[in-house]
């Protein structure tokens, strides 16, 4: 767990590490039984605060209690718990207001929330292959009944090329019914970020659908995470979607011009039937 209140205040696992003299204040109060489960429904609330060479600082229940934060903490596994960890520093060393592991849905504990300057709230949640479909859709319904944004990041191999019919259940997910119709991909070591959006345009000639050797069905990016910001209240690329819009004018200009070549041969075509049926 990443959070605990301390004489009132909210701790931050991963903050207190940074600092040995606060390390050391909060060992203490973990030893006098003085740090508390942020979750109010909780019924064993004394938390302890652990930190060595193996694990990163975390905190966890003195008894095994019946809470919901301890329920979302046990079905985490570590490289979400790591990759959380990195969108968290990366964001908040860039300014903005973003909290980690808050109860703001029945039951759940949103992985990351962020305030946006014109006071949107938008949550972020961190998905793998494993995640079903039913769990996705249960959070995501949850968060719609709230009236609450939220968008999904993976964690996958950044170097992929997806295809929308050939891949697992979550990017297809997203890529067909997210709000922007995109999917962010992040590395397993946090360090890049790709960015997918799917051609939503059909191509067709006299009934013919025309495939391009030149561009793919989804457009991809793959960037740094440093890249990784808010457009227009959107978790996205930097300059992302200007690039996206380029490049399906390129490729219907590309589309455009092969038709054009085929009504000129077809033109030629009928020119000399008419020739040979003159002789």
């Amino acid at each position: 767990m990443e959070n605990s209140i301390w004489n009132g205040q909210l701790l931050i696992a991963s903050d207190i590490a940074k600092e040995y003299t606060l390390e050391k204040k909060v060992r203490k109060a973990s030893g006098d039984k003085g740090l508390r489960c942020p979750d109010s429904d909780c019924q064993e609330p004394i938390l302890r605060y652990c930190h060595g060479e193996v694990k990163d600082a975390y905190f966890a229940h003195l008894s095994n209690a019946r809470c919901d934060y301890a329920k979302f903490d046990k079905i985490n596994i570590q490289i979400v718990r790591k990759i959380k960890k990195i969108l968290y520093e990366h964001f908040k060393e860039n300014g903005y207001k973003v909290q980690l592991e808050v109860k703001i849905i029945d039951h759940h504990y949103t992985h990351l929330l962020f305030e946006l300057p014109d006071g949107k709230t938008i949550a972020v949640e961190i998905g793998t292959q494993q995640l079903s479909k039913n769990r996705m859709d249960n959070i995501n319904e949850k968060y719609k009944s709230k009236g609450i944004a939220v968008k999904w990041i993976v964690i996958c191999d950044t170097k992929k090329i997806v295809q929308e019919n050939h891949t697992y259940f979550l990017k297809r997910y997203l890529l067909n019914e997210s709000k922007n119709k995109d999917l962010l991909v992040i590395s397993q070591d946090g360090l890049e970020i790709a960015q997918y959006k799917s051609d939503p345009n059909r191509y067709e000639y006299n009934g013919r659908l025309f495939e391009s050797e030149n561009y793919e069905n989804t457009y991809r990016e793959c960037s740094p995470l440093t890249s990784l910001t808010f457009e227009d209240n959107e978790l996205s690329l930097k300059g992302f979607i200007q690039r996206y819009n380029t490049w399906l004018n390129k490729k219907q200009k590309a589309f455009n011009k092969k038709i054009a070549k085929l009504e000129e041969e077809k033109q030629r075509y009928i020119k000399l039937k008419q020739l040979q049926a003159q002789k």
